[in-house]
């Protein structure tokens, strides 16, 4: 995802959306988590602004949405008869023509991370798998694993690689 003239969260954080928004992938059509990592330059921009992860959370979760008749294709698989994709929404969730329906259910379902260096103003938005499976995050410290050209090994033991 890239955003090279916002200089404002809103706006970087609004191409974020935009690129969680379709339906051609499994957070739009099952929820689960998703990960979206931010670029260096994009943080900075965010956090001169004073914003949070979770108020970065949060504005995703909000705007990284899709309309029920996109998730639905204009209601053919909907119920009676049919089966909408979107099957682990809520029983409650109003399941009618111009809702938003959010690609994740909570705001903690969105595994935000930094990453990067000074290549530009982009960000990556992962769409997970959904509630098929469940993210495995932990830290990992350089100590554990050696340092970078110490000809290392990929340690895989316990079901998570370390580089």
């Amino acid at each position: 995802m890239t955003n090279h003239i916002s200089d404002d969260p809103q706006g970087i954080l609004d191409s974020i959306a935009s690129a969680m928004s379709t339906i051609a992938h499994n957070n739009a059509v099952l929820g689960g988590s998703c990960t979206v990592v931010i670029g260096v330059e994009h943080a900075h921009t965010i956090a001169s602004f004073g914003w949070t992860r979770d108020d970065v959370r949060r504005y995703l979760w909000l705007n990284g949405t899709n309309d029920w008749d996109d998730v639905s294709y204009g209601n053919r698989y909907a119920p009676p008869g049919g089966h909408t994709y979107n099957r682990n929404l809520p029983k409650w969730y109003p399941r009618e023509s111009g809702r938003r329906v959010p690609i994740v259910f909570t705001p903690d379902d969105i595994h935000l991370f930094v990453a990067g260096g000074s290549a530009g103003r982009f960000s990556a938005f992962l769409p997970g798998w959904s509630t098929a499976t469940t993210p495995v995050l932990r830290a990992v410290e350089d100590s554990v694993v050696g340092s970078a050209g110490s000809g290392r090994d990929l340690e895989c033991s316990d079901g998570s690689c370390r580089l």
